[in-house]
């Protein structure tokens, strides 16, 4: 039970379209994420620069920390859930390499627990040793899988009918998952008895969101987008992520219905050779809505 899997296919967007102009981090901001995240040895190759880009991509947009604790009041007493069904993954992002497409999950759901539980005061103590091996377990099987085993996890593609899912691993107390919560729980009970308890329980829906138009104020202005993930796999790999042909940028047709949905960074060029980049954040309305529409301004925001 990868969380990953529960998860690709997840989160109906709601709201309006918002669009938020931010600057994508470069090389070296990146680079300062190792000391707190130093490469393991037995990191498979090309999984760190995913597991940098995770950090980063969770360090721009965390959840609120009241989110991150919750009492249903059934006696059960406050509790963080290690499933977050806001969470963003893109996995089925046609911007990813191979090496990405396999592990975006794997880094994004460690880098958001290791975030979050820093965030709630958990000492190391209490979840360190679980969490490495919890991130162990989740490459090694993602590194097991076939290419179309990815690509069907990912969203990429649909299994067959009667072709099992790749990231059913069984038993619920098989999962990495399970594990993980049953070894922080414990030390919790034995080093911080006072901070929530740590548990898996999930519950989340699914959704497409509905359709974005993307125009440019003035028109005529050619718009790049990038998924802001690909794009910080590829500052670690590329020396200018900005090239178009080095990084998979996609030209987008404005004043047509697109499915768009989540964090890009963006350049736009008008006529005049005038260039604004950056980096959006775009919310798609719920499923069944009108298309609602994003612009990129030469001038202003």
């Amino acid at each position: 039970m990868r969380i990953g899997g529960m998860m690709a296919a997840l989160t109906a967007l709601t709201g309006p379209v918002a669009a938020e102009a931010q600057t994508p981090p470069d090389a070296a901001a990146l680079k300062a994420i190792e000391a707190k995240v130093p490469p393991q040895g037995w990191y498979p190759e090309g999984y760190y620069d995913v597991r940098i880009a995770a950090e980063a991509q969770v360090a721009e947009h965390p959840r609120a920390v009241k989110d991150l604790v919750f009492d249903w009041d059934d006696g059960n007493g406050k509790r963080y859930d290690i499933i977050d069904c806001s969470a963003e993954y893109y996995t089925d992002s046609a911007e990813y390499d191979a090496v990405t497409l396999r592990y975006v999950t794997d880094a994004v759901d460690i880098s958001r627990i290791r975030s979050e539980l820093e965030r709630l005061g958990f000492p190391l103590a209490v979840y360190a040793e679980p969490l490495a091996a919890f991130e162990r377990a989740r490459v090694e099987a993602a590194a097991k899988l076939s290419e179309r085993e990815v690509r069907i996890a990912a969203g990429v593609e649909m299994p067959a009918e009667d072709e099992p899912y790749p990231d059913d691993v069984g038993d619920y107390e098989d999962s990495a998952e399970y594990k993980f919560v049953q070894a922080v729980e414990a030390n919790r009970k034995r080093l911080a008895p006072k901070l929530p308890a740590v548990t898996l329980e999930g519950g989340c829906g699914a959704g497409d969101g509905a359709p974005v138009i993307v125009k440019t104020s003035p028109p005529g202005g050619e718009v790049l987008l990038v998924n802001a993930f690909a794009f910080k796999v590829c500052t670690r790999k590329k020396t200018d992520p900005w090239d178009r042909f080095a990084c998979k940028w996609n030209e987008i047709e404005t004043g047509v219905e697109k499915q768009l949905s989540g964090r890009y960074v963006y350049q736009v060029k008008w006529p005049d050779g005038v260039v604004r980049k950056g980096t959006r954040e775009i919310i798609a309305g719920p499923d069944g809505d009108p298309a609602s529409t994003v612009t990129f301004r030469k001038t202003g925001s």
